[in-house]
């Protein structure tokens, strides 16, 4: 059994919190996103679609982009 497993059926016991490497706030009122990368050193912490007709594909694939370009990962 894993330790989030026995973490989780462990009654009184708290489960171990997942990393959150970034955040995507989405206003689909206005029709404006962007993404808040958390990790340590990220040398472009915020990136915003430039114009409103860009914002569908800035969402569509930001968080694995952003991490193949500035944190070589395929995340």
């Amino acid at each position: 059994m894993t330790t989030a497993a026995r973490a989780r059926d462990t009654p009184g016991r708290a489960p171990i919190p997942r990393q959150v490497d970034g955040l995507l706030v989405i206003d689909a009122e206005n029709r404006r996103a962007h993404y808040e990368c958390y990790r340590p050193g990220c040398p472009k912490p915020r990136e915003e679609p430039l114009k409103p007709a860009t914002t569908s594909a800035f969402i569509d694939g930001i968080t694995a982009r952003h991490a193949r370009q500035y944190h070589g990962s395929p995340r």
